[in-house]
């Protein structure tokens, strides 16, 4: 008996990798207000109950129907929920939406469609919980699709590209049980061992390893540049409070608490501009570019594309200044319907500029050979089909 498909229209051939809804407390912030309507419903059926006084089997009618519309509504809402699902397989990434006698929808897009991967995590809760927003851009009309609210979309992002790695490459021989026991998530773990990990990825992004990762920040004239009015406002206290020091004025102690709560706090303005610009990441490796913006604490976006949507890459240097300390602005024209990277006043661009183009060219060498080795070997396996058929054929085979 056929097993029992996990969405409609699945293939036989098709694993589901990931298949998600909406993160948890996305219901739970759509339920709040049913729940807060609990209790003006609930006064409104007590007063009448007060008022008529009627028989037991009647309270319960009463407080049935004013309780109806509320439980209705939460009803709905689960439903609404429930309904919507974020599915990866290793074929393709599908969204599909459903509301029950109204309404259906479903994006889908093949994964060698895929152009480039998104994720953004938008404030301080979510950071907390860790979840966020998947945009998938493709190629042609497909456009983009939205994975909203999903958890953990860091890992949603990578099992995508590490798809497209085994459909492109020697995953392609591999079973689809092979292929979900090679991405499976890893073990879950109770929160107090996660906790040191969860503190520093907030603080911290996420940042491939190796030896071959190269990973460039903003030019340290844009550093200065962001530094340059907290300085000048502890500046100008630090010589206010020696004046006032020198002057022997006799101020009260108070003084001294409010210029040291104020040192303290252009400080941590300090920290903060430092913290953001080093969070500011361009990163190259083997098979992909990823820009990734961070706030600790409340909001991350990280884009990532296959070096083999890149199509064009370019760089400009807009001033006088751009040219004395060698820094500039680069595009990575890709095909999505975003259109291109960004990276923006990057130290020496002429040199990171032939980097990615290196590695590009590296890409698609190796590419090649992938594909003319898959080519061998179906030859070979074409080659031994008709031996094989030829000699089960001769008389005494």
């Amino acid at each position: 008996m056929a097993e029992k498909q996990a969405f409609p229209g699945q293939q036989e051939d098709e694993e589901v990798i990931i298949f998600q809804r909406r993160h948890w407390f996305v219901l739970l912030m759509w339920l709040l207000l049913p729940t807060l309507s609990l209790i003006p419903l609930s006064l409104m059926a007590w007063g009448v109950i007060r008022l008529l006084d009627p028989s037991r089997l009647v309270q319960a009618l009463i407080w049935l129907f004013f309780m109806a519309p509320a439980l209705g509504w939460f009803a709905w809402l689960f439903l609404d929920w429930e309904n919507d699902h974020y599915i990866v397989t290793n074929k393709r990434v599908l969204h599909i939406e459903r509301v029950y006698f109204l309404y259906e929808s479903r994006d889908e897009a093949r994964l060698d469609r895929v152009q480039d991967v998104t994720v953004e995590i938008p404030d301080i809760v979510a950071n907390l919980l860790y979840y966020g927003d998947v945009t998938v851009e493709t190629a042609g009309t497909e456009g983009r699709i939205v994975f909203r609210a999903i958890a953990k979309p860091r890992k949603v992002q990578r099992r995508i590209f590490e798809l497209i790695a085994l459909a492109n490459g020697p995953g392609r021989a591999l079973t689809p049980e092979q292929i979900r026991e090679r991405l499976s998530w890893e073990p879950r773990r109770r929160r107090y061992q996660r906790l040191p990990e969860m503190m520093i990825r907030m603080f911290y992004p996420v940042v491939p390893t190796g030896e071959d990762v190269i990973v460039w920040r903003k030019h340290w004239w844009i550093l200065l540049t962001q530094l340059g009015r907290p300085l000048l406002v502890l500046l100008a206290l630090t010589i206010l409070w020696l004046l006032a020091v020198r002057a022997n004025l006799g101020y009260p102690l108070w003084v001294d608490s409010l210029f040291a709560i104020s040192l303290a706090g252009i400080l941590l303005w300090l920290v903060l501009i430092w913290v953001n610009w080093h969070n500011d990441l361009y990163i190259l490796t083997p098979d992909h570019v990823i820009d990734i913006e961070k706030v600790p604490f409340i909001f991350e976006h990280r884009r990532e594309a296959s070096l083999a949507m890149i199509q064009d890459v370019s760089y400009v240097q807009p001033s006088f200044l751009h040219k004395l300390l060698d820094f500039g602005n680069l595009r990575l024209e890709t095909a999505g319907t975003v259109g291109e990277f960004t990276f923006d006043n990057v130290p020496h661009p002429r040199e990171v500029q032939n980097r990615i183009f290196e590695r590009i060219g590296a890409f698609r060498r190796k590419a090649q050979e992938e594909a003319e080795r898959r080519r061998r070997e179906e030859i070979a396996a074409i080659v031994e089909g008709i031996l094989r058929r030829r000699t089960s054929e001769a008389p005494g085979g």
